[in-house]
């Protein structure tokens, strides 16, 4: 974004990372910061929004400290990682009158903003039901949910870490509220009793099972294909010989069966809509490409995305026929990310908050939805979202 936006200043706990974006954007010391409080602090008045991408758990307050500057805010998702914190955001952002946006890209996406665009022509009629999946690779599933700091049901479930985009964008094209939501799910593979006899903790002290094994480190972070995006979450890495290092001993290189990961590695997830649409929800870590697959089914029509090709095949009943819609996107996530910036950053230029397509108070109705669905899965029990929310404010002015 150099040619629309420029980082004028960093907060950022991690020295080595913290020194390389101020070297990429050429931020002088004196606007650098260990911590989103001492930049606040600091009273730097020329700063016309701010991106908040913390930690999951860490997100609310300064959230907070930057609505109490009055600042354009683009926060990464989830909002927060528990249900109450959500109500008490809601509370908070009612009134807020400048743009709060979320990173559900999903909803900008080239591909998925065409499916929104078809479903809301009419031409295929009310949509019936959905069906929807993500998919990750396991490359994906043992890097962030096993390994990585994503791996705590406690800290953060993998409906909300993973999927709350993808529950965000079930009702969006929905364009109704959830009126109730059951979910089934659990650690399949991931856990202890599945580990091959005589496996070390890491596997770079020398793990017989090395050949068999597709998780082993030397397969997920040395290869030519490795993800940079999996790199860089150990910070900032000069070499391979740096890397081997780290996976000695920090938790990337951990024995995937001998972690402190208690995520689910499979979920489902039903909802009804008030409108009497129905939507299922499947996630799961076992899959060797990673992609997304929708099928809208509709009155008059179905729409299908083949998650391979990013192809959308459109029916229609009356009149007869069938169309392929290729939509060419490039960047991460489809586009979506690159999507968004513009969208924040045109929203700002313009000060026209109609074109803002991840508001905060859209977003709110996502995050309960994967809360709601969370308590399912754990309590083996259908719940009423109304109901859940009325309970969730109770204990909220308690």
């Amino acid at each position: 974004m150099a040619h629309r936006a420029t980082f004028n200043a960093v907060a950022e706990p991690d020295g080595s990372k913290r020194n390389a974006f101020a070297e990429a954007h050429k931020i002088p010391p004196s606007r650098c910061f260990n911590h989103y409080k001492d930049l606040f602090e600091s009273r730097i008045e020329d700063i016309d929004g701010v991106v908040i991408a913390t930690q999951e758990d860490e997100r609310i307050d300064p959230i907070l400290s930057a609505m109490r500057h009055s600042c354009h805010i683009l926060v990464e998702k989830p909002l927060t990682t528990n249900a109450l914190d959500l109500m008490r955001l809601y509370e908070a952002v009612q009134e807020y009158p400048q743009i709060l946006i979320v990173c559900h890209q999903l909803r900008l996406s080239p591909v998925r903003k065409m499916i929104k665009d078809r479903v809301d022509s009419g031409r295929y009629g009310d949509i019936v039901c959905i069906q929807h999946s993500e998919n990750l690779s396991y490359s994906h599933m043992a890097h962030s949910y096993v390994r990585g700091f994503f791996n705590s049901s406690e800290l953060s479930p993998m409906l909300l870490a993973k999927s709350c985009h993808d529950l965000d964008y079930l009702s969006y094209l929905v364009d109704g509220k959830a009126t109730k939501v059951s979910s089934f799910g659990g650690l399949h593979y991931f856990k202890k009793e599945n580990c091959p006899q005589g496996a070390p903790e890491y596997c770079l002290e020398g793990c017989k099972h090395y050949k068999q094994c597709p998780y082993h480190v030397l397969k997920l972070y040395f290869g030519d294909d490795a993800d940079p995006a999996y790199i860089r979450q150990m910070g900032v890495v000069e070499d391979k010989e740096q890397l081997r290092r780290l996976l000695l001993k920090n938790r990337f290189g951990r024995c995937v069966f001998q972690s402190d990961n208690d995520v689910v590695d499979n979920q489902t997830v039903q909802i009804e809509f008030e409108n009497g649409i129905h939507a299922s929800f499947t996630m799961c870590g076992h899959n060797g490409v990673e992609r997304r697959m929708t099928k809208i089914s509709m009155t008059n029509g179905e729409i299908d995305l083949d998650g391979l090709s990013g192809d959308i095949i459109a029916y229609s009943f009356e009149p007869r026929f069938q169309e392929s819609i290729k939509v060419e996107a490039a960047g991460t996530h489809g586009g979506g990310d690159k999507a968004i910036m513009d969208n924040f950053l045109d929203a700002i230029e313009t000060d026209d908050r109609s074109i803002l397509l991840t508001p905060i108070k859209n977003s709110l109705e996502g995050h309960l939805l994967v809360f709601a669905a969370e308590e399912s899965r754990k309590t083996d029990r259908i719940i009423d979202l109304d109901r859940y929310e009325k309970a969730l404010k109770e204990r909220l002015e308690e």
